[in-house]
């Protein structure tokens, strides 16, 4: 009778063994989710789609000019690091299709492109988008924006934007945001310096359009931004343009929400017209139309300038000379500034900025420190010339040598010592002791939660089993 109470006794701490180990190998995934994959490369950068739910951090400045990108639907969280994405450019929207509501509620399919397409409870920190360039043209309801076409309860924080954006569309319902198209969520401590453009490509049909130096319509809260906006609009429907937002409106209609728009500052104008008989022409300091007056508002500081002009026959752009022609200066990267070349228009004097470098420092001379290995890297240090930092850097392992195989033998003349050589001719045999050894640290095998739950099953059984053979000793 003890024998049966004891192996049931058994079984339940085999049981509870069981569940701990499980509990130990969700406890380790949810680690694993929580540590952010690095990227220092524009090939582990694309890797990102293949996981958009993940957690990545950017190790390095990464120069992405003639390097192609597709918007990724987000969900995940990245953080820059305080590093930049140079030269960015978007031409094509992500696969995401969202729900974008007009002033009356109308619901539109609608597509989105920026570095990524869509935010879904996504979080975007610490990232600077230097030169990035969006250019879109679609027949479908569009937004877009430098981080993101579309948020939905999504934070971007810390960022940094400078760049230019231009959407040119038709269909029914589009528009241009500096840091986010559409959506709801959170930008804050973020700048914004963007020229936007706008152009409606259809004179017979009356779109809604939108345009913000932050966000061109939703509910999205500001809290510290500071925007420089340069907008151009050409429009033959209903415009809605803002320093700040093109349109405050909460959705779906009867939603229940109390945000805020504090402490932003703005500065700079959009320059639009509305080709249109039944004018509205929204255009204001922050907010262009406020359909749902349920936010704070206050702190916000304003330099802008609405600028209107009744002219339609040539769509508005911020370079606006015929047969233009342009002069370039480089100037080069320093040790804390990154390179660019500023590009100028004879005639009317307009000029942008291009093509940035990272910026980078200058050693003469490297002094090393510890020579590379096949088994592993070494490390060499040198003094910039224009700073004077110390700098340390490691440098790549060496290749394991090739081996060269050894001529066939035709014949041995008689006498001669017999070969060495394996049965196929020309092929050496590889010494295991210069092969590369992985450097592993034994105790890893110890961080892996299924060993640990069985580790602690084994020990488990085998105190049970103990028990069972010292009580049927003791019947005896």
């Amino acid at each position: 009778m003890n024998l049966i109470k004891i192996i049931k006794r058994s079984t339940v701490l085999s049981g509870a063994a069981i569940m701990l180990a499980s509990v130990l190998s969700l406890q380790a995934a949810e680690q694993d989710k929580a540590v952010p994959v690095e990227i220092h490369t524009y090939e582990e950068l694309l890797q990102v789609a293949e996981n958009p739910a993940g957690s990545y951090r950017l190790m390095e400045h990464i120069n992405m000019e003639g390097l192609p990108w597709e918007p990724v639907d987000f969900s995940g969280i990245f953080d820059g690091n305080g590093y930049a994405l140079l030269n960015l450019e978007v031409k094509s929207t992500s696969p995401g299709v969202e729900d974008t509501y007009d002033g009356n509620h109308k619901v539109y399919d609608t597509c989105f492109a920026g570095f990524f397409g869509t935010l879904k409870g996504a979080e975007v920190t610490n990232l600077s988008l230097v030169n990035v360039r969006v250019q879109v043209e679609t027949d479908k309801p569009c937004f877009i924006g430098s981080i993101a076409g579309y948020a939905a309860d999504s934070t971007v924080r810390d960022c940094h934007i400078q760049g230019r954006l231009e959407l040119s569309a038709y269909n029914q319902m589009f528009g241009v945001g500096g840091i986010i198209g559409y959506g709801s969520g959170l930008i804050e401590r973020t700048s914004a310096d963007v020229t936007l453009v706008c152009t409606d490509t259809d004179k017979t049909t009356r779109d809604e359009q939108f345009m913000g130096g932050a966000y061109a319509a939703g509910y999205i809260d500001l809290n510290e931004c500071n925007v420089t906006i340069d907008g151009y609009v050409s429009d033959h429907g209903y415009v809605h343009n803002g320093g700040l937002a093109g349109m405050y409106i909460l959705y779906p209609k009867g939603l229940k929400y109390k945000g805020y728009i504090t402490d932003n500052t703005v500065k700079g104008k959009i320059t639009f017209f509305e080709d249109n008989k039944d004018r509205r022409a929204y255009c204001k300091e922050f907010v262009g139309e406020i359909m749902n007056r349920t936010f704070t508002d206050k702190g916000n500081v304003g330099n802008f300038k609405r600028d209107e002009i009744f002219e339609y026959s040539l769509d508005l752009k911020p370079d606006m000379c015929e047969n233009s022609v342009y002069t370039e200066t480089v100037t080069e990267p320093g040790c804390s500034t990154f390179g660019y070349t500023t590009v100028r228009c004879q005639g009317c004097g307009y000029a942008y900025t291009d093509r940035y470098t990272p910026y980078r420092h200058q050693v003469t001379d490297w002094i090393v420190v510890k020579r590379p290995t096949v088994q592993s890297g070494g490390v060499k240090t040198g003094v910039c010339s224009l700073c004077a930092t110390i700098l340390v850097e490691d440098t790549e392992r060496l290749e394991p040598p090739v081996e060269t195989p050894a001529p066939a033998v035709t014949g041995a003349p008689e006498g001669a010592a017999p070969s060495d050589q394996s049965p196929e001719a020309g092929v050496s045999e590889t010494n295991e002791d210069e092969m590369p050894v992985p450097e592993r640290d034994v105790m890893d095998i110890f961080k892996n939660p299924v060993v640990i739950g069985v580790i602690v099953l084994l020990v488990l059984a085998l105190a049970a089993g103990e028990i069972i053979v010292y009580k049927d000793r003791r019947r005896r």
